[in-house]
Protein backbone atom coordinates (compact mmCIF):
# COMPACT_ATOMS: atom_id res chain seq x y z
CA UNK A 1 0.00 0.00 0.00
CA UNK A 2 2.73 2.55 0.80
CA UNK A 3 4.50 1.58 -2.78
CA UNK A 4 1.33 2.51 -4.49
CA UNK A 5 0.58 5.51 -2.38
CA UNK A 6 3.78 6.67 -3.31
CA UNK A 7 3.38 6.02 -6.70
CA UNK A 8 -0.21 8.88 -6.44
CA UNK A 9 1.97 11.29 -4.47
CA UNK A 10 4.22 11.51 -7.31
CA UNK A 11 1.68 11.88 -9.70
CA UNK A 12 0.37 14.95 -7.97
CA UNK A 13 3.43 16.71 -8.01
CA UNK A 14 5.29 16.11 -10.86
CA UNK A 15 6.02 18.92 -12.80
CA UNK A 16 3.79 18.34 -16.08
CA UNK A 17 0.81 17.16 -13.15
CA UNK A 18 1.13 20.91 -11.55
CA UNK A 19 0.59 22.59 -14.83
CA UNK A 20 -2.32 20.49 -16.40
CA UNK A 21 -3.48 21.16 -12.69
CA UNK A 22 -2.98 25.11 -13.31
CA UNK A 23 -4.27 24.99 -17.34
CA UNK A 24 -7.36 22.69 -15.52
CA UNK A 25 -7.80 25.37 -13.08
CA UNK A 26 -7.60 28.05 -15.19
CA UNK A 27 -9.84 26.46 -17.80
CA UNK A 28 -12.42 26.21 -15.38
CA UNK A 29 -12.42 29.46 -12.81
CA UNK A 30 -11.19 31.51 -15.95
CA UNK A 31 -8.94 33.27 -12.92
CA UNK A 32 -5.83 34.63 -15.19
CA UNK A 33 -3.11 34.34 -12.22
CA UNK A 34 -3.75 30.48 -12.56
CA UNK A 35 -2.32 30.83 -16.39
CA UNK A 36 0.34 32.87 -15.90
CA UNK A 37 1.71 30.73 -13.16
CA UNK A 38 1.52 27.54 -15.24
CA UNK A 39 2.27 29.08 -18.16
CA UNK A 40 5.67 30.54 -16.01
CA UNK A 41 5.95 26.98 -15.10
CA UNK A 42 6.13 25.80 -18.05
CA UNK A 43 9.05 28.02 -19.45
CA UNK A 44 11.18 27.34 -15.89
CA UNK A 45 10.44 23.59 -16.41
CA UNK A 46 11.23 22.98 -20.00
CA UNK A 47 14.58 25.01 -20.05
CA UNK A 48 17.29 22.98 -20.68
CA UNK A 49 20.46 24.72 -19.20
CA UNK A 50 18.46 25.31 -15.98
CA UNK A 51 17.56 21.68 -14.90
CA UNK A 52 20.89 19.98 -16.42
CA UNK A 53 22.37 23.07 -14.15
CA UNK A 54 20.72 21.52 -10.92
CA UNK A 55 20.67 18.56 -11.88
CA UNK A 56 24.60 18.77 -11.99
CA UNK A 57 24.82 20.12 -8.28
CA UNK A 58 22.49 17.08 -6.93
CA UNK A 59 24.24 13.88 -9.54
CA UNK A 60 27.12 12.13 -7.51
CA UNK A 61 30.27 12.72 -10.07
CA UNK A 62 31.16 9.32 -11.82
CA UNK A 63 34.58 8.05 -10.64
CA UNK A 64 37.46 6.02 -12.55
CA UNK A 65 38.06 2.32 -11.78
CA UNK A 66 41.35 0.09 -12.62
CA UNK A 67 41.55 -3.73 -11.60
CA UNK A 68 43.35 -2.41 -8.42
CA UNK A 69 39.92 -1.74 -7.04
CA UNK A 70 38.55 -4.81 -5.99
CA UNK A 71 35.24 -5.74 -4.60
CA UNK A 72 33.93 -8.68 -3.27
CA UNK A 73 30.13 -7.83 -5.51
CA UNK A 74 28.59 -5.16 -7.72
CA UNK A 75 25.15 -4.31 -6.53
CA UNK A 76 22.66 -3.50 -9.58
CA UNK A 77 19.24 -2.38 -8.46
CA UNK A 78 16.24 -2.51 -10.02
CA UNK A 79 14.06 -0.30 -12.19
CA UNK A 80 15.20 -0.13 -15.82
CA UNK A 81 13.79 -3.67 -17.33
CA UNK A 82 9.66 -4.40 -17.67
CA UNK A 83 8.13 -6.95 -20.42
CA UNK A 84 4.94 -6.88 -22.09
CA UNK A 85 2.83 -9.99 -24.10
CA UNK A 86 3.13 -10.30 -27.48
CA UNK A 87 0.87 -13.20 -28.86
CA UNK A 88 1.66 -15.37 -25.86
CA UNK A 89 5.40 -14.39 -26.41
CA UNK A 90 6.85 -12.00 -23.38
CA UNK A 91 8.71 -9.57 -24.79
CA UNK A 92 11.54 -7.78 -22.51
CA UNK A 93 11.73 -3.92 -22.66
CA UNK A 94 15.50 -1.86 -21.74
CA UNK A 95 14.16 1.18 -20.62
CA UNK A 96 16.06 4.18 -19.89
CA UNK A 97 18.11 3.20 -16.97
CA UNK A 98 20.10 0.49 -18.67
CA UNK A 99 23.15 1.84 -18.44
CA UNK A 100 23.57 0.50 -15.00
CA UNK A 101 23.79 -3.01 -16.15
CA UNK A 102 26.00 -2.55 -19.65
CA UNK A 103 28.60 -0.76 -17.05
CA UNK A 104 28.43 -3.50 -14.62
CA UNK A 105 29.09 -5.97 -17.27
CA UNK A 106 31.70 -3.75 -18.35
CA UNK A 107 33.55 -3.47 -14.97
CA UNK A 108 33.10 -7.47 -14.16
CA UNK A 109 35.06 -8.31 -17.49
CA UNK A 110 37.77 -5.35 -16.07
CA UNK A 111 38.19 -7.85 -13.53
CA UNK A 112 36.46 -4.91 -10.99
CA UNK A 113 34.76 -8.23 -9.09
CA UNK A 114 33.88 -11.73 -10.14
CA UNK A 115 30.47 -10.91 -8.64
CA UNK A 116 27.12 -9.74 -9.68
CA UNK A 117 24.09 -8.98 -7.10
CA UNK A 118 20.98 -7.99 -8.97
CA UNK A 119 17.89 -6.99 -7.16
CA UNK A 120 14.83 -7.15 -8.29
CA UNK A 121 11.59 -8.53 -8.22
CA UNK A 122 8.11 -8.25 -10.37
CA UNK A 123 6.20 -4.74 -9.95
CA UNK A 124 2.92 -6.40 -10.36
CA UNK A 125 0.99 -2.99 -9.83
CA UNK A 126 1.88 -1.48 -13.00
CA UNK A 127 2.17 -4.33 -15.52
CA UNK A 128 5.53 -6.18 -15.10
CA UNK A 129 5.04 -10.45 -15.42
CA UNK A 130 8.51 -11.79 -14.57
CA UNK A 131 10.69 -10.36 -11.91
CA UNK A 132 13.31 -7.79 -13.19
CA UNK A 133 15.91 -9.65 -11.62
CA UNK A 134 15.43 -13.25 -13.44
CA UNK A 135 15.05 -11.49 -16.54
CA UNK A 136 18.11 -9.37 -16.71
CA UNK A 137 20.54 -12.45 -15.36
CA UNK A 138 19.02 -13.97 -18.97
CA UNK A 139 20.63 -11.00 -20.73
CA UNK A 140 23.72 -10.61 -18.87
CA UNK A 141 24.35 -14.54 -19.40
CA UNK A 142 23.99 -14.14 -22.96
CA UNK A 143 26.48 -10.94 -23.02
CA UNK A 144 29.01 -13.83 -21.64
CA UNK A 145 28.87 -13.46 -17.46
CA UNK A 146 28.55 -16.88 -15.99
CA UNK A 147 26.07 -17.72 -14.46
CA UNK A 148 27.57 -18.82 -11.75
CA UNK A 149 28.58 -15.28 -10.86
CA UNK A 150 25.43 -13.80 -11.24
CA UNK A 151 23.30 -14.06 -7.68
CA UNK A 152 19.48 -12.54 -8.05
CA UNK A 153 17.15 -11.24 -5.35
CA UNK A 154 13.61 -11.31 -6.86
CA UNK A 155 11.12 -10.05 -4.22
CA UNK A 156 11.86 -6.13 -3.87
CA UNK A 157 9.99 -3.58 -5.69
CA UNK A 158 11.83 -0.40 -4.68
CA UNK A 159 15.07 1.19 -3.58
CA UNK A 160 14.53 0.09 0.42
CA UNK A 161 12.92 -3.52 -0.64
CA UNK A 162 16.50 -3.51 -3.05
CA UNK A 163 18.93 -2.88 0.36
CA UNK A 164 17.04 -4.55 2.87
CA UNK A 165 15.96 -8.08 1.01
CA UNK A 166 19.34 -8.43 -0.39
CA UNK A 167 20.73 -7.76 3.01
CA UNK A 168 18.33 -11.03 4.11
CA UNK A 169 19.64 -13.29 0.97
CA UNK A 170 22.84 -12.50 1.99
CA UNK A 171 22.77 -13.13 5.74
CA UNK A 172 21.33 -16.67 5.18
CA UNK A 173 24.33 -17.27 2.69
CA UNK A 174 27.50 -15.70 4.41
CA UNK A 175 26.89 -14.02 7.86
CA UNK A 176 29.79 -12.30 7.34
CA UNK A 177 28.53 -10.90 4.60
CA UNK A 178 28.92 -6.82 6.50
CA UNK A 179 32.41 -7.15 6.04
CA UNK A 180 33.17 -7.27 3.12
CA UNK A 181 33.04 -4.35 0.56
CA UNK A 182 30.50 -3.93 -2.39
CA UNK A 183 30.20 -1.22 -5.23
CA UNK A 184 26.71 0.03 -5.78
CA UNK A 185 25.70 1.09 -9.26
CA UNK A 186 23.20 2.99 -10.33
CA UNK A 187 22.73 6.15 -11.88
CA UNK A 188 24.42 9.46 -10.75
CA UNK A 189 20.44 10.91 -9.57
CA UNK A 190 20.23 8.35 -7.70
CA UNK A 191 23.07 7.17 -5.95
CA UNK A 192 22.28 9.47 -2.89
CA UNK A 193 19.20 7.64 -1.75
CA UNK A 194 20.33 4.01 -2.90
CA UNK A 195 23.81 4.59 -0.96
CA UNK A 196 21.49 5.73 1.95
CA UNK A 197 19.41 2.62 1.92
CA UNK A 198 22.28 0.42 2.02
CA UNK A 199 24.18 1.36 4.28
CA UNK A 200 21.25 1.57 6.50
CA UNK A 201 21.36 -2.03 6.17
CA UNK A 202 24.53 -2.31 7.30
CA UNK A 203 26.55 -2.54 3.81
CA UNK A 204 30.13 -1.54 3.13
CA UNK A 205 29.44 0.09 -0.39
CA UNK A 206 31.14 2.55 -2.41
CA UNK A 207 29.01 4.25 -5.59
CA UNK A 208 29.79 3.79 -8.89
CA UNK A 209 27.38 6.56 -10.78
CA UNK A 210 26.09 5.82 -14.13
CA UNK A 211 23.90 7.47 -17.03
CA UNK A 212 25.14 11.33 -16.49
CA UNK A 213 22.11 13.52 -16.75
CA UNK A 214 23.62 17.02 -16.38
CA UNK A 215 25.86 16.55 -19.19
CA UNK A 216 23.43 15.66 -21.92
CA UNK A 217 23.83 18.03 -24.64
CA UNK A 218 25.56 20.55 -22.20
CA UNK A 219 26.83 23.67 -23.52
CA UNK A 220 25.44 23.98 -26.91
CA UNK A 221 23.07 27.17 -27.83
CA UNK A 222 20.50 24.21 -28.76
CA UNK A 223 20.36 23.49 -25.06
CA UNK A 224 20.50 27.21 -23.75
CA UNK A 225 18.24 28.74 -25.55
CA UNK A 226 15.32 26.29 -26.81
CA UNK A 227 12.74 24.64 -24.52
CA UNK A 228 12.46 21.17 -24.69
CA UNK A 229 10.71 18.10 -23.13
CA UNK A 230 14.35 17.09 -21.73
CA UNK A 231 14.17 19.60 -19.12
CA UNK A 232 10.87 18.32 -17.63
CA UNK A 233 12.52 14.55 -17.84
CA UNK A 234 15.09 15.95 -16.28
CA UNK A 235 13.11 17.95 -13.15
CA UNK A 236 10.59 15.23 -12.71
CA UNK A 237 13.64 12.60 -11.92
CA UNK A 238 14.71 15.21 -9.89
CA UNK A 239 11.35 15.84 -7.88
CA UNK A 240 10.80 11.96 -7.83
CA UNK A 241 14.36 11.47 -6.09
CA UNK A 242 13.63 14.70 -3.63
CA UNK A 243 10.10 12.90 -2.58
CA UNK A 244 11.93 9.79 -2.22
CA UNK A 245 14.13 11.02 0.30
CA UNK A 246 11.93 12.94 2.30
CA UNK A 247 9.60 9.29 2.54
CA UNK A 248 12.61 7.31 3.31
CA UNK A 249 13.73 9.76 5.57
CA UNK A 250 10.30 9.73 7.29
CA UNK A 251 9.93 5.67 7.40
CA UNK A 252 13.06 5.32 8.82
CA UNK A 253 14.63 3.61 5.37
CA UNK A 254 17.78 6.27 5.65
Amino acid sequence: MFYFLSKILFALVAPMSLIIILFLIFAFTKIKSYFWWAFGLLVFFTNPWLSQSVMGLYEVEPIALSKKNQYDAIIIPSGFVSNYNVDGQLRVVFNDGTDRMLQSIDLFKRGISDKIIYTGGADTIFGAYEPEAEMSKTFMVKCGIPDSAIMIETKSINTYQNAAYTARMLEKKDPNFKNKKYLLVTAGYHMRRALACFEKQGFNVDGYSTDPRSIRSKNTVLNTLLPNYGGFQTWTYLVKEWIGLLVYKMKGYI
